[in-house]
């Protein structure tokens, strides 16, 4: 018995019109996915040079890499240009950790970036920093500014669990807390 005996023009005319929709629809989703690939290049890009070809971000990553021991007590004495730096860059990474977290960067795509981030989660300074105001953010009941990055290292093994603590072995205080 072929279904198609009894149709009218109406009925093929309707058959076409949902067929035509269905590649329509097809055509509008693979457009939609390519776009969205590209949304998600352009971001990794802009991330790729701020971290790489911006002059101040570079230059506070190397003082990150070159010199294990900027944060000391004499930093909280003037907001410096280089505190203003680290609090920039540190910021930014956090923000990279945030959207890492929330999966609105994959993982192929934090990546690209992960080795910049894990070079300043494992360096003394910034830690002996992050534990500092991560402790008198605590004291002041306020929330620390960085707790993606922290959490990023803590969970990557970089940072190790006891930074939660105030161990005061672990590092040098320089905030009142």
């Amino acid at each position: 018995m072929n279904i198609f005996n009894n149709w009218t023009i109406d009925n093929y005319l309707s058959l076409l019109l949902i067929i035509g929709m269905a590649i329509g629809s097809i055509f509008a989703l693979i457009q939609w996915n390519s776009s969205i690939k590209i949304r998600r290049t352009e971001f990794l890009d802009d991330i790729i040079n701020k971290l790489w070809f911006d002059q101040n971000t570079a230059k506070t990553m190397n003082t990150i890499d070159n010199n294990p021991n900027w944060y000391t007590e004499d930093f909280h004495k003037t907001y410096s240009d280089l505190a203003y730096q680290i609090d920039k860059l540190l910021s930014y990474f956090d923000f990279i950790c945030y959207l890492y977290d929330i999966k609105n960067i994959r993982f192929d795509e934090f990546n690209v970036i992960k080795y910049e981030i894990d070079r300043a989660c494992t360096s003394p300074s910034v830690q002996a920093y992050l534990w500092n105001l991560y402790h008198f953010s605590n004291k002041v009941e306020a929330g620390c500014s960085f707790m993606y990055f922290i959490n990023y290292g803590i969970k990557e093994k970089m940072i190790e669990k006891e930074f939660l603590s105030n161990n005061e072995d672990l590092f040098n205080k320089y905030l009142k807390f």
